[in-house]
């Protein structure tokens, strides 16, 4: 079973998502300070994370449902 363009894409954002969130990576963003709207900064980063991850779901729903 082949793969389509869209499911791999999905699959290399997630491997970097993984990446993004899990040490050393994350610790690039490591400290109290600078806050990004009233958040510290490593909490932004997993928001950011998380809500990225979320959209990027909606559209894999979104072209699994055009199939």
């Amino acid at each position: 079973m082949k793969r389509s363009l869209i499911h791999r894409l999905v699959i290399v954002f997630f491997v970097i998502y993984l990446l993004a969130v899990t040490w050393p990576i994350a610790q690039w963003v490591r400290g109290p300070t600078p806050l990004v709207l009233g958040f510290p900064l490593p909490l932004a980063w997993s928001i950011v994370w998380i809500l990225l991850g979320f959209v990027v779901l909606i559209i894999l729903d979104w072209f699994e449902e055009r199939r």
